[in-house]
């Protein structure tokens, strides 16, 4: 008999335990941890190359409004970022401070659950900018080299988050010259391919919007460009 009554006991006791895990469930919704890595686009660097609101703090303001945030950083981004300094900011974990708690970027990256990510295009820059007499050939073979790197950045940061990243593509711009723009559209051509992440296209955003820009001396998107940015990631992400 007394077996019998530890028996139900027991079995009453997994069902409270069950009953809370089920209304934590529902009533903590609060629960996703959102990371932007990258340069000036993730930053949300402005038509005059201000630090405003980007495209992570709209999408940011979309969980928080879904009552789905639990958690949001983009102190990895840098407007002169570059693959090879993130990859080296991962590698030796690099450290942060959120809300008086002292936390590393391998951290960051395990306990995320959406990661954005905008990069490559300063080190085009900088390669387009070190090579003489340029052509397409040797655009190409620049391209090849950075298609390399971003495996490389891509397969480290898979280490710790090992799900899909979401990649913002860049847009071809008349701040640009054709070398430039030629260049985007190749470099994005290689980052769609990439099996590590779900690719967001601008480019037509941009080129049917020209109130996106608002300083045609420079590349950047204004708030509006950002905010429709925005609207693309939202589209990706299952709340």
């Amino acid at each position: 008999m007394k077996f019998v009554q530890k028996h139900y006991k027991f079995i009453i006791l997994l069902l409270v335990i069950f009953l809370i895990y089920i209304i934590f469930i529902t009533t903590n919704s609060n629960n996703l941890n959102y990371t932007a890595l990258g340069d000036a686009y993730a930053l949300g660097v402005d038509s005059y190359e201000r630090i405003d609101y980007g495209y992570s703090d709209y999408l940011k303001d979309y969980l928080s409004k879904n009552q789905k945030l639990n958690f949001y950083t983009k102190s990895y981004c840098e407007k002169d970022m570059s693959i090879e300094r993130l990859t080296y900011a991962i590698i030796t974990n690099k450290k942060m401070t959120y809300k008086n708690k002292k936390m590393n970027l391998k951290e960051i990256l395990r306990e995320s659950d959406v990661l954005t990510l905008t990069i490559g295009l300063n080190d085009l820059f900088y390669k387009i900018s070190i090579t003489p007499n340029l052509t397409t050939e040797k655009i190409n073979s620049l391209l090849t080299e950075i298609d390399t790197s971003l495996t490389s950045l891509l397969d480290e940061m898979q280490k710790y988050y090992p799900k899909k990243i979401i990649f913002i593509g860049y847009y071809e711009s008349p701040a640009y010259n054709k070398y430039i723009n030629y260049s985007i559209k190749k470099l994005n051509s290689i980052i769609s391919k990439k099996p590590q992440i779900t690719f967001i296209s601008t480019e037509s955003l941009f080129k049917q919007n020209k109130n996106l820009t608002s300083n045609p001396k420079l590349p950047y998107p204004n708030t509006k460009g950002y905010k429709e940015i925005a609207k693309l990631i939202e589209q990706e992400i299952t709340l």
